[in-house]
Protein backbone atom coordinates (compact mmCIF):
# COMPACT_ATOMS: atom_id res chain seq x y z
CA UNK A 1 0.00 0.00 0.00
CA UNK A 2 1.21 3.50 -1.16
CA UNK A 3 0.40 6.00 1.63
CA UNK A 4 1.37 9.79 1.52
CA UNK A 5 -0.14 13.36 3.05
CA UNK A 6 -0.96 16.57 1.78
CA UNK A 7 -3.13 19.33 2.73
CA UNK A 8 -6.69 20.43 0.73
CA UNK A 9 -7.32 24.16 2.38
CA UNK A 10 -7.27 23.73 5.86
CA UNK A 11 -7.43 19.57 5.95
CA UNK A 12 -4.62 17.16 6.49
CA UNK A 13 -5.32 14.19 4.15
CA UNK A 14 -3.85 11.25 4.54
CA UNK A 15 -4.33 9.24 0.65
CA UNK A 16 -3.93 5.22 0.85
CA UNK A 17 -3.72 3.37 -2.85
CA UNK A 18 -4.18 0.15 -2.60
CA UNK A 19 -5.19 -2.58 -0.27
CA UNK A 20 -3.59 -2.71 3.02
CA UNK A 21 -4.15 -1.88 6.63
CA UNK A 22 -5.10 1.92 7.35
CA UNK A 23 -3.14 3.99 9.11
CA UNK A 24 -4.70 5.61 12.97
CA UNK A 25 -6.32 8.84 12.16
CA UNK A 26 -6.35 9.95 15.30
CA UNK A 27 -2.22 8.98 15.78
CA UNK A 28 -1.24 10.68 12.49
CA UNK A 29 -3.46 14.18 13.34
CA UNK A 30 -5.10 13.73 9.34
CA UNK A 31 -9.01 14.93 9.39
CA UNK A 32 -9.96 12.87 5.93
CA UNK A 33 -8.48 9.76 5.07
CA UNK A 34 -9.08 8.98 1.07
CA UNK A 35 -8.32 5.32 0.53
CA UNK A 36 -8.21 4.45 -3.28
CA UNK A 37 -8.62 1.20 -4.73
CA UNK A 38 -8.33 -0.45 -8.17
CA UNK A 39 -11.31 -3.35 -8.90
CA UNK A 40 -10.52 -5.70 -12.06
CA UNK A 41 -13.33 -7.50 -12.18
CA UNK A 42 -16.97 -8.43 -11.30
CA UNK A 43 -15.83 -10.71 -8.10
CA UNK A 44 -13.98 -7.32 -7.12
CA UNK A 45 -17.06 -5.55 -6.90
CA UNK A 46 -19.38 -8.21 -5.60
CA UNK A 47 -17.12 -8.99 -2.60
CA UNK A 48 -17.16 -5.20 -1.71
CA UNK A 49 -18.68 -3.80 1.67
CA UNK A 50 -19.08 -0.51 2.22
CA UNK A 51 -17.59 0.60 5.33
CA UNK A 52 -19.61 2.10 8.20
CA UNK A 53 -19.30 6.02 7.94
CA UNK A 54 -18.11 6.33 5.00
CA UNK A 55 -18.63 8.34 1.67
CA UNK A 56 -17.88 6.00 -0.93
CA UNK A 57 -17.30 6.98 -4.89
CA UNK A 58 -17.37 4.19 -7.32
CA UNK A 59 -16.50 5.28 -10.99
CA UNK A 60 -16.22 2.92 -14.12
CA UNK A 61 -12.80 3.22 -15.17
CA UNK A 62 -10.47 2.21 -18.74
CA UNK A 63 -7.45 -0.54 -18.15
CA UNK A 64 -5.15 -2.00 -20.75
CA UNK A 65 -3.60 -4.97 -19.13
CA UNK A 66 -0.10 -4.84 -18.90
CA UNK A 67 0.41 -8.08 -18.46
CA UNK A 68 -0.33 -9.13 -22.44
CA UNK A 69 2.70 -8.25 -24.58
CA UNK A 70 3.20 -5.20 -26.00
CA UNK A 71 2.22 -6.75 -29.61
CA UNK A 72 -1.25 -7.47 -28.27
CA UNK A 73 -1.01 -4.34 -26.14
CA UNK A 74 -0.46 -2.63 -29.66
CA UNK A 75 -2.85 -4.69 -31.55
CA UNK A 76 -5.87 -4.33 -29.58
CA UNK A 77 -5.80 -0.40 -30.74
CA UNK A 78 -8.00 0.87 -32.76
CA UNK A 79 -6.67 1.42 -36.57
CA UNK A 80 -6.72 5.02 -36.23
CA UNK A 81 -4.98 5.02 -32.94
CA UNK A 82 -1.79 2.41 -34.29
CA UNK A 83 -1.54 4.87 -37.31
CA UNK A 84 -0.85 7.98 -35.55
CA UNK A 85 1.30 6.34 -32.69
CA UNK A 86 3.44 5.21 -36.12
CA UNK A 87 3.61 8.13 -37.29
CA UNK A 88 4.30 10.11 -34.34
CA UNK A 89 7.13 7.70 -33.92
CA UNK A 90 8.40 8.39 -37.47
CA UNK A 91 8.28 12.06 -36.60
CA UNK A 92 11.60 13.30 -35.49
CA UNK A 93 9.91 16.31 -34.07
CA UNK A 94 8.29 14.90 -31.15
CA UNK A 95 10.97 14.62 -28.23
CA UNK A 96 9.71 12.57 -25.48
CA UNK A 97 11.30 12.89 -21.86
CA UNK A 98 10.64 11.38 -18.82
CA UNK A 99 10.80 12.51 -15.29
CA UNK A 100 11.17 9.94 -12.89
CA UNK A 101 11.93 12.10 -9.50
CA UNK A 102 10.51 15.56 -10.78
CA UNK A 103 12.29 18.41 -8.93
CA UNK A 104 10.48 21.14 -7.20
CA UNK A 105 10.79 23.31 -10.08
CA UNK A 106 9.91 20.38 -12.83
CA UNK A 107 6.41 19.80 -10.98
CA UNK A 108 5.81 23.85 -10.28
CA UNK A 109 6.45 24.06 -14.07
CA UNK A 110 3.84 21.06 -15.10
CA UNK A 111 1.99 22.93 -12.63
CA UNK A 112 1.65 26.37 -14.38
CA UNK A 113 0.75 24.18 -17.97
CA UNK A 114 -1.70 22.26 -16.38
CA UNK A 115 -3.28 25.58 -14.44
CA UNK A 116 -3.84 27.31 -17.67
CA UNK A 117 -5.52 24.36 -19.43
CA UNK A 118 -7.69 23.73 -16.68
CA UNK A 119 -8.13 27.58 -16.18
CA UNK A 120 -9.37 27.72 -19.87
CA UNK A 121 -11.90 24.35 -19.83
CA UNK A 122 -13.35 25.23 -16.11
CA UNK A 123 -11.75 21.80 -14.29
CA UNK A 124 -9.90 21.81 -11.26
CA UNK A 125 -6.63 23.24 -10.43
CA UNK A 126 -3.66 20.82 -10.09
CA UNK A 127 -2.78 19.78 -6.25
CA UNK A 128 0.70 20.91 -6.53
CA UNK A 129 1.13 19.96 -2.64
CA UNK A 130 -0.63 16.46 -3.35
CA UNK A 131 1.78 15.69 -6.15
CA UNK A 132 5.22 16.48 -4.13
CA UNK A 133 3.74 13.88 -1.76
CA UNK A 134 3.56 11.46 -3.96
CA UNK A 135 6.98 12.38 -5.26
CA UNK A 136 8.61 11.85 -2.06
CA UNK A 137 7.31 8.41 -1.63
CA UNK A 138 9.20 7.78 -5.15
CA UNK A 139 5.96 7.06 -7.03
CA UNK A 140 5.23 10.00 -9.65
CA UNK A 141 6.40 10.20 -12.70
CA UNK A 142 5.59 13.14 -15.25
CA UNK A 143 6.28 12.97 -19.28
CA UNK A 144 6.08 14.95 -21.56
CA UNK A 145 6.14 15.79 -25.58
CA UNK A 146 7.95 18.61 -26.79
CA UNK A 147 8.54 20.17 -30.45
CA UNK A 148 11.67 21.02 -32.05
CA UNK A 149 10.97 25.03 -30.76
CA UNK A 150 10.85 23.81 -26.89
CA UNK A 151 7.15 24.02 -26.77
CA UNK A 152 5.68 21.40 -24.57
CA UNK A 153 2.96 20.34 -26.77
CA UNK A 154 1.14 17.62 -24.09
CA UNK A 155 2.08 16.41 -20.15
CA UNK A 156 1.15 13.65 -17.65
CA UNK A 157 1.19 13.00 -14.33
CA UNK A 158 1.01 9.83 -12.77
CA UNK A 159 0.94 7.39 -9.94
CA UNK A 160 3.08 4.10 -10.01
CA UNK A 161 2.66 1.60 -7.80
CA UNK A 162 3.23 -2.23 -8.21
CA UNK A 163 0.06 -2.42 -9.36
CA UNK A 164 -1.21 0.09 -11.90
CA UNK A 165 -0.01 3.22 -13.06
CA UNK A 166 -2.73 6.02 -12.65
CA UNK A 167 -3.30 8.69 -14.19
CA UNK A 168 -3.56 11.85 -12.36
CA UNK A 169 -3.76 14.62 -14.56
CA UNK A 170 -2.99 14.87 -18.48
CA UNK A 171 -2.68 18.28 -20.26
CA UNK A 172 -2.75 19.06 -23.91
CA UNK A 173 -1.48 22.25 -25.36
CA UNK A 174 -4.14 24.85 -26.39
CA UNK A 175 -4.78 25.82 -30.52
CA UNK A 176 -6.59 28.35 -31.78
CA UNK A 177 -10.55 26.91 -33.14
CA UNK A 178 -10.08 25.96 -36.79
CA UNK A 179 -6.60 25.50 -36.51
CA UNK A 180 -6.64 21.58 -37.42
CA UNK A 181 -3.02 21.13 -38.84
CA UNK A 182 -1.67 21.69 -35.07
CA UNK A 183 -4.84 19.70 -33.14
CA UNK A 184 -3.95 16.87 -35.32
CA UNK A 185 -0.47 17.04 -34.46
CA UNK A 186 -0.61 17.68 -30.78
CA UNK A 187 -3.80 14.76 -30.90
CA UNK A 188 -1.13 12.44 -32.74
CA UNK A 189 1.52 13.67 -29.59
CA UNK A 190 -0.55 12.87 -27.17
CA UNK A 191 -1.30 9.66 -28.24
CA UNK A 192 2.34 8.88 -28.69
CA UNK A 193 2.81 9.96 -25.24
CA UNK A 194 0.16 7.69 -23.89
CA UNK A 195 2.07 4.32 -25.70
CA UNK A 196 5.25 5.82 -24.00
CA UNK A 197 3.80 5.73 -20.97
CA UNK A 198 2.12 2.26 -21.13
CA UNK A 199 5.47 0.59 -21.87
CA UNK A 200 7.21 2.69 -19.34
CA UNK A 201 5.01 1.34 -16.90
CA UNK A 202 4.84 -2.59 -18.18
CA UNK A 203 8.81 -2.22 -17.81
CA UNK A 204 8.27 -1.18 -14.29
CA UNK A 205 5.95 -4.17 -13.28
CA UNK A 206 3.06 -2.48 -13.47
CA UNK A 207 -0.21 -4.65 -14.15
CA UNK A 208 -2.32 -2.27 -15.33
CA UNK A 209 -2.32 1.16 -17.15
CA UNK A 210 -5.19 3.69 -15.47
CA UNK A 211 -6.89 5.53 -17.86
CA UNK A 212 -8.99 7.22 -14.79
CA UNK A 213 -12.92 7.35 -14.70
CA UNK A 214 -15.59 8.01 -17.55
CA UNK A 215 -16.75 10.78 -18.17
CA UNK A 216 -20.82 11.07 -17.23
CA UNK A 217 -23.44 13.36 -19.03
CA UNK A 218 -24.41 12.16 -22.32
CA UNK A 219 -24.65 15.91 -23.21
CA UNK A 220 -21.27 16.47 -23.02
CA UNK A 221 -19.42 16.57 -25.94
CA UNK A 222 -16.34 17.21 -24.35
CA UNK A 223 -16.37 14.31 -22.27
CA UNK A 224 -17.61 11.72 -24.86
CA UNK A 225 -14.50 12.70 -26.86
CA UNK A 226 -12.29 11.65 -23.94
CA UNK A 227 -14.14 8.37 -23.73
CA UNK A 228 -13.49 7.64 -26.69
CA UNK A 229 -10.05 8.70 -26.80
CA UNK A 230 -9.69 6.03 -24.09
CA UNK A 231 -11.60 3.48 -25.17
CA UNK A 232 -9.63 3.70 -28.58
CA UNK A 233 -6.61 2.18 -26.77
CA UNK A 234 -8.34 -0.95 -26.54
CA UNK A 235 -9.37 -0.54 -23.00
CA UNK A 236 -11.60 -2.74 -20.71
CA UNK A 237 -13.61 -1.67 -18.10
CA UNK A 238 -12.68 -1.65 -14.08
CA UNK A 239 -13.95 0.28 -11.44
CA UNK A 240 -12.21 2.79 -9.43
CA UNK A 241 -13.48 3.21 -5.77
CA UNK A 242 -12.79 6.36 -3.71
CA UNK A 243 -13.54 5.56 0.12
CA UNK A 244 -13.36 8.42 2.13
CA UNK A 245 -13.35 8.92 6.11
CA UNK A 246 -13.47 11.43 8.77
CA UNK A 247 -11.68 12.56 12.42
CA UNK A 248 -12.65 15.30 14.45
CA UNK A 249 -15.36 18.54 13.53
CA UNK A 250 -13.30 19.65 10.51
CA UNK A 251 -12.91 16.40 8.92
CA UNK A 252 -16.89 15.12 9.48
CA UNK A 253 -18.23 18.59 8.36
CA UNK A 254 -15.94 17.72 5.03
CA UNK A 255 -17.45 14.48 4.43
CA UNK A 256 -20.75 15.90 4.97
CA UNK A 257 -20.21 18.61 2.07
CA UNK A 258 -18.67 16.07 0.39
CA UNK A 259 -22.07 13.84 0.12
CA UNK A 260 -24.29 16.88 -0.61
CA UNK A 261 -21.89 17.69 -3.36
CA UNK A 262 -21.77 14.44 -5.06
CA UNK A 263 -25.27 14.08 -4.63
CA UNK A 264 -26.60 17.74 -5.91
CA UNK A 265 -23.56 18.70 -8.36
CA UNK A 266 -22.34 15.57 -8.95
CA UNK A 267 -25.65 13.01 -9.01
CA UNK A 268 -25.02 10.96 -12.29
CA UNK A 269 -21.23 9.25 -10.35
CA UNK A 270 -23.28 9.35 -7.55
CA UNK A 271 -26.61 7.57 -8.17
CA UNK A 272 -23.95 5.02 -10.28
CA UNK A 273 -22.39 4.44 -7.09
CA UNK A 274 -25.09 3.62 -5.16
CA UNK A 275 -26.62 1.40 -7.89
CA UNK A 276 -23.58 -0.70 -8.35
CA UNK A 277 -22.79 -1.61 -4.56
CA UNK A 278 -26.94 -2.04 -3.88
CA UNK A 279 -26.55 -4.42 -6.79
CA UNK A 280 -23.27 -6.17 -5.50
CA UNK A 281 -25.07 -6.89 -1.99
CA UNK A 282 -28.01 -8.62 -3.41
Amino acid sequence: MLTFNYKIGFLNVMERVGKGSAPNLMKSRMQVSLNMRLFTSDEDLDNFVKPKGSVCLLLPNYLIDLRQSEEIIFSNMSRSTRRNIRKAINNEEFILTELENPTDEEIGKFSEFYNEFAKEINIKRCNIRKLKAIRDKEALVISYITNQDHQVLCAHAYLINTKQAYGIYSVLRRYKKGDSKNGQIIGRANKYLDWKNIQSAKKRGCSWYNFGGKIFGENNEQGRNVNQYKKSFGSVNGYDVRIYNANGIRGKLFLLILHFYYKWRRKEEYAFTFETVSNSQK
